[in-house]
C-alpha cells in the first residue's frame, strides 16, 4: 500500500516549469528520500502533497484520495516541517504548545515533554531566543506528539550543524522503529539521508528519473573499472549501460542491472556505490521521462 502518489503531476508558475511530469509512490511505514538539486521541483511536489498547490495536470492522492479532500481527521494524521518554518519570536514555547496541541486530539503530551527534556528547552522560553538548531528541535518534538501517520520533512536539517543534525536523524530512526510511521524527507545532505531511508526517488527538471528500494538499488548498480577501453557492444550483452567514461589508465562503465554470473570473461573491479554517488549517476542522465 503507497501512503503518497503522484501520476504524472504537473505544475506551472507562469510560463515557468516547476514539475512537469512527477510519478511517485511513497510504500506505507516507508523511510522515503526526496531527492534533488535545488530547483528540481521537490518543494513544488511537496506542497501538492500538501493540498497547498492544485496540480495543473495528473493527480495527487494522500491516503488515498485528493489532498484537497482530506478531512480535519486525516489532516491531523500529517505532520510537516520545512526549512522556514518557525512561530512568532515573541511566543512562549508554552503557548506554541498549548495551541498546536489544541489541533490534534490524538496529541502525546508524554512525548512532548520528554523531547524538550532531552533538547534542554524550557517552556518559559521565547521562540526568538532560540538558537536555529532549538527552533527547529521544538518544531520536530511538536510534529511527533503530534502523533502522526506520515511526516513530510523539507530540508529539515539546513543549516544546522553536525551533532544536531545527527541528532535530528537519530529521532526519526526511533520514530520510525516505534510505531508505523510514513516519513517523507527532502533533503540535499546526501550523507545524511543515506543513513535513515529505505527508499529514494531521484528528480531533476521536475520529474522523477528513477526510484527504487535503496538497498535493492546499490545491489543492482555497479562501477565496473577496466584497465583498457572495452568493446562496448560486448558489454550491451551483458549489461545496461547507465554512464561511461574514459579516465586515467582505464574505462569505466556503470551498469543498473550487475550479476555476478554476468561478470564471465570480463576483467575488471566491481565497486559499490553509495547514495551520492547514485545521484550524480542519475542526475547526469539526458532521459528524464520514465520513471523506473
Amino acid at each position: 500500500m503507497n501512503i503518497v502518489e503522484m501520476d504524472h503531476a504537473v505544475r506551472f508558475f507562469g510560463a515557468t516549469p516547476a514539475v512537469t511530469d512527477m510519478c511517485l509512490a511513497v510504500p506505507k511505514g516507508s523511510v522515503f528520500g526526496l531527492l534533488g538539486e535545488n530547483g528540481s521541483g521537490k518543494t513544488t511536489s511537496i506542497k501538492m502533497m500538501m493540498g497547498a498547490l492544485i496540480p495543473q495536470e495528473g493527480t495527487v492522492r494522500v491516503f488515498g484520495v485528493d489532498p484537497l479532500t482530506l478531512k480535519p481527521e486525516q489532516r491531523a494524521r500529517i505532520a510537516y516541517i520545512a526549512d522556514d518554518m518557525g512561530l512568532p519570536n515573541w511566543m512562549k514555547l508554552s503557548e506554541g504548545m498549548a495551541l498546536h496541541r489544541s489541533y490534534f486530539q490524538q496529541w502525546d503530551q508524554g512525548v512532548a515533554d520528554e523531547r524538550l527534556e532531552r533538547y534542554g528547552l524550557r517552556l518559559n522560553q521565547s521562540f526568538g531566543t532560540l538558537s536555529k538548531g532549538q527552533k527547529r528541535q521544538f518544531l520536530l518534538t511538536l510534529a511527533l506528539a503530534q502523533q502522526p501517520d506520515l511526516l513530510i520533512l523539507d530540508e529539515p536539517a539546513s543549516g544546522l550543524d553536525v551533532s544536531v543534525r545527527r541528532d535530528f536523524l537519530d529521532s526519526l530512526m526511533e520514530l520510525a522503529n516505534t510505531r508505523e510511521v510514513s516519513v517523507l524527507l527532502s533533503s540535499h545532505i546526501l550523507t545524511d539521508v543515506e543513513r535513515v531511508v529505505d527508499h529514494v526517488s531521484f528528480m531533476k527538471k521536475g520529474a522523477c528519473v528513477r526510484q527504487a528500494n535503496l538497498e535493492d538499488m546499490k545491489e543492482g548498480i555497479k562501477r565496473l573499472c577496466f584497465s583498457e577501453n572495452q568493446d562496448r557492444d560486448v558489454l550491451l550483452q551483458s549489461f545496461s549501460i547507465l554512464q561511461e567514461k574514459q579516465v586515467q589508465g582505464g574505462y569505466q562503465v556503470v551498469v543498473e542491472d550487475f550479476a555476478a554470473e554476468r561478470m564471465d570473461g570480463l576483467d575488471c573491479h566491481v565497486e559499490h556505490l553509495n547514495l551520492e554517488e547514485l545521484f550524480l549517476v542519475f542526475n547526469a542522465l539526458s532521459d528524464v521521462g520514465a520513471v523506473r
